[in-house]
């Protein structure tokens, strides 16, 4: 499913330059701008909008929302010259799955084939940036058999699991989708910039809630992570601290009722004394998560994931399964 990039909707002109503006993010964009707009009338939209921005900000000059509509138009402009289309909240193209959040982004920008976005069923593969090597191994592997059980992969790109999720996906041919806290102007990791370029030549795609020329920041990573869990059915961690970033896509999980499940070889002494794998131990304890012990039993989560509405609670999380013949039998 490829659209035009060509030009910029004057939807996704109008909800970037109300974000432009002091004090308006993106719930304010989507209340000014709550609908599609009529294409073959720019300067009564551009009337209208200024209109409804005076109603909560009174004292907004109509050269301010000038500006941010020309600086807007430019930047989604510079967008479509690098294969980049905007898709706002409003249009048909916007992912399902996101639209339920809580705190779907206004306008999300995609680079390749938006499939993955709409794909009848999806995983998200998160974990630390530095796993162990089994956590690696188990990356790749998980990658492999959601493509092999009619997933898309979603995963964020980063090093560590991120890229060996992607690479299990790429290897099963399925299809991956990317989701960056930066414009698509580049690809941050730099080290993963083939790989990025893979998932665009095999279907895939890149997506962002940030406009071109926007450079990674902690917190614009921070809210990426409600985005890839957003998209998925469902979200398995590989490996991750406490405090890991990847608990942040779990909480997002949590919040946005998705099914969560992370690896749990609990009958290997070392998967007890990680650094990395707390996090993991920690969510099965408290109840949050299903434990993946082996195969078999991450081919019953997604299986049961098939069976579950996205927005329909998470599945109880089941007991651990230990199957000696398929430990690490991914």
């Amino acid at each position: 499913m490829q659209r035009d990039v060509a030009g910029a909707s004057l939807t996704a002109v109008s909800i970037l330059a109300v974000m432009k503006l002091k004090r308006m993010g993106r719930a304010s964009a989507l209340a000014i701008v709550d609908g599609p707009i009529d294409e073959t009338e720019p300067e009564s939209c551009r009337e209208a909008l200024l209109d409804r921005i005076r109603g909560r900000l009174p004292r907004v000059h109509s050269h301010t929302i000038s500006d941010a509509w020309a600086r807007s138009e430019e930047q989604l402009n510079r967008g479509s010259e690098c294969g980049v289309c905007a898709i706002s909240f409003h249009d048909d193209e916007y992912p399902p799955r996101l639209r339920k959040i809580s705190d779907p982004p206004a306008l999300l920008f995609v680079k390749g084939d938006m499939q993955g976005l709409h794909a009848p069923r999806a995983l998200a593969v998160v974990g630390t940036r530095k796993p162990t090597p089994n956590g690696g191994a188990l990356a790749l592997r998980s990658g492999r058999i959601a493509v092999e059980s009619g997933y898309a992969v979603i995963s964020g790109l980063a090093l560590g699991c991120d890229t060996a999720a992607h690479e299990g996906c790429l290897e099963a041919g399925g299809i991956g989708v990317a989701v960056l806290a930066h414009g698509l102007d580049r690809v941050y990791p730099a080290a993963n910039r083939d790989l990025a370029d893979r998932l665009l030549d095999t279907g895939g795609c890149l997506t962002s809630e940030y406009p071109v020329g926007m450079t990674p920041t902690r917190s614009a990573f921070a809210q990426r992570d409600r985005i890839q869990s957003g998209l998925s059915d469902g979200v398995l961690v590989i490996e991750t601290d406490i405090r890991g970033g990847t608990m942040h896509t779990v909480r997002f999980a949590l919040e946005q009722e998705r099914a969560l499940a992370c690896i749990h070889l609990d009958h290997l002494e070392r998967f007890h004394s990680e650094v990395t794998t707390r996090g993991n131990r920690k969510l099965v304890e408290q109840g949050d998560a299903q434990p993946i012990g082996d195969r078999a039993a991450l081919i019953e989560f997604l299986n049961d994931l098939q069976l579950a509405n996205a927005t329909q609670p998470a599945p109880k999380p089941a007991p651990a399964i230990r199957d000696p013949q398929m430990l690490l039998g991914f």
